[in-house]
């Protein structure tokens, strides 16, 4: 049979073959199996969220228990019939997914920059306005994704000094008093119209002549 998929909220039933293995695909890694029958009459591994079985005898059916690495329980029963399962997929229905969607937040946007991650709803927008007058660092490449109200962006710099720079991603902090070496990102000229909400970095040491990544998430004012 071709691969099919089936949800984890319902009875999961495979068909399987002692000439072949099947393998199903659970949502998560597998922490342990168990399953009531002799070693001699099935076989059973399992890698990752991979789960591979293989009946040694034409006559067996049964039932096993699949824990996987939440503590969820998964229920599998078999049986051997033609045609056997190649790969089955087996779904989780995300907690929630019957209610409304609930808004992006401000550090799962920041995670999704910071991983490079697709967002739900994501646009591609023209870069806001902004400047770094601080010459030590230059402005390399940057992007920018709208999600609702909130917009990310991700910008590359680098560090044009001999000796490493410290970011300071503290949002308000003043430059006054500021150590030797560190760049205050509250001196930077940001979008109108925005408030930054979270900002991170990739490395908030950047090395002479290296390069960084900042990630800003904003939240538009009406």
């Amino acid at each position: 049979m071709a691969a099919r998929s089936l949800s984890a909220d319902q009875t999961i039933t495979i068909r399987l073959e002692p000439s072949q293995p099947t393998a199903l695909a659970l949502p998560e890694p597998v922490a342990s199996v168990s399953v009531g029958i002799a070693p001699d009459k099935f076989s059973l591994d399992y890698d990752g969220p991979y789960l591979f079985l293989l009946p040694l005898d034409p006559a067996i059916t049964g039932r096993l228990f699949v824990v996987g690495q939440s503590g969820k329980l998964y229920t599998i029963t078999f049986k051997v019939a033609t045609p056997a399962d190649d790969v089955v997929h087996i779904t989780s229905t995300p907690a929630g997914a019957t209610a409304q969607t609930q808004p992006f937040s401000v550090a799962s946007f920041l995670r999704a920059l910071r991983t490079g991650t697709p967002i739900p709803g994501q646009q591609a927008v023209a870069v806001p306005s902004l400047s770094l007058p601080d010459a030590r660092l230059t402005l390399l490449d940057a992007t920018a994704l709208a999600v609702g109200s909130m917009v990310g962006l991700t910008l590359t710099v680098r560090n044009t000094q001999a000796t490493p720079l410290t970011l300071d991603l503290r949002i308000g902090a003043t430059s006054e008093g500021a150590a030797e070496g560190m760049v205050a990102l509250s001196i930077w000229t940001w979008p109108p119209r925005m408030t930054i909400k979270a900002v991170a970095a990739d490395a908030e040491i950047v090395p002479s002549d290296g390069q960084s990544r900042l990630f800003v998430v904003f939240e538009k004012r009406p």
